[in-house]
């Protein structure tokens, strides 16, 4: 008697996780279409003639293809100096952003760093309290920085957030290492270089992904500090053309509007998105693990 009720209650416990696992997986399939619906909708739109998208509210299969809004894009501004301002600043920005962030966590993670608790509170209180628009308008302009590429870069170099997190995940590196790595002679820097960042690089990897899409999306520095328009930014430069095509729209009265704004989204997002794969494995690992010790 005592092994059927056994035996019952192991056949409702396995049928209860199949249950269970099966809500999660349709949740998560559920998540994914959202998720992937609005990118979908963006490359087809950007792709559909504009005629189509005026008639339809939701375009699925598009009656031809066409490349009508990105040769529009690429016909009425400056691309190609846009691009290569963006690419400036997400290449120079990210490495010496990476740089300073790996200086600065590896000695704050030495628990006998002199001064090490008031400098972590001064850190986080940068979390919480900014300088303000004015103050550090003065600061760039004090500097000679204004109307300069390293205006939107050099404001920003350090987020106080992807500090605090390559800090937790040095700290959290076997001692003994580190002390076998000292008594064989190497150096700080050596240790630094040769043992921390190579077991590193999935916190390194996410944080270097955070800062690449930053500068990748840089506007609002370029509005604040800058007027020559041969530095504009890629996101300025879009923005330009989007305000463009609706003011041809009301004064022609045929601008593929909707078709310039998801063409010039595309655009914008295709750099980061080729990016992302060669990365994913250590960022998805990084989150885990920030989440985990952070």
């Amino acid at each position: 008697m005592v092994m059927k009720n056994t035996k019952k209650q192991g056949i409702s416990a396995a049928t209860g996780e199949k249950i269970f696992d099966a809500f999660i997986y349709i949740t998560l399939a559920v998540c994914f279409l959202l998720w992937l619906f609005p990118l979908l909708y963006v490359f087809l739109a950007s792709v559909t003639p504009y005629e189509d998208v005026v008639k339809a509210s939701l375009v699925i299969f598009p009656s031809r293809i066409t490349l009508e809004g990105y040769r529009f894009i690429f016909d009425n501004s400056n691309m190609v100096q846009a691009f290569g301002n963006t690419t400036f600043i997400t290449v120079a920005g990210t490495l010496l952003s990476m740089a300073i962030s790996i200086l600065m966590a590896f000695p704050l993670s030495k628990k006998d760093l002199p001064g090490r608790g008031l400098i972590l509170k001064l850190l986080v209180f940068t979390m919480y309290f900014s300088g303000g628009l004015i103050p550090t308008y003065l600061v760039v302009k004090n500097l000679g920085m204004t109307n300069t590429i390293w205006s939107m870069i050099i404001p920003g170099l350090v987020s106080t957030y992807n500090l605090l997190l390559i800090k937790s995940y040095f700290e959290s590196m076997p001692a003994g290492l580190l002390d076998a790595a000292l008594i064989d002679g190497c150096s700080p820097m050596r240790t630094l270089i040769q043992i921390v960042l190579p077991l590193s690089l999935p916190v390194l990897m996410s944080v270097m992904l955070f800062y690449m899409v930053g500068y990748w999306n840089t506007y609002y520095a370029y509005v604040i500090y800058c007027y020559d328009m041969d530095l504009r930014p890629l996101q300025v430069v879009l923005r330009d053309i989007i305000s463009k095509a609706t003011g041809e729209t009301e004064a022609e009265g045929y601008i593929p509007t909707i078709t310039v704004q998801m063409s010039a989204i595309v655009f914008a997002c295709i750099p980061i998105i080729c990016v992302y794969p060669f990365i994913q494995r250590h960022f998805t690992k990084g989150v885990m693990l920030g989440a985990i010790k952070g």
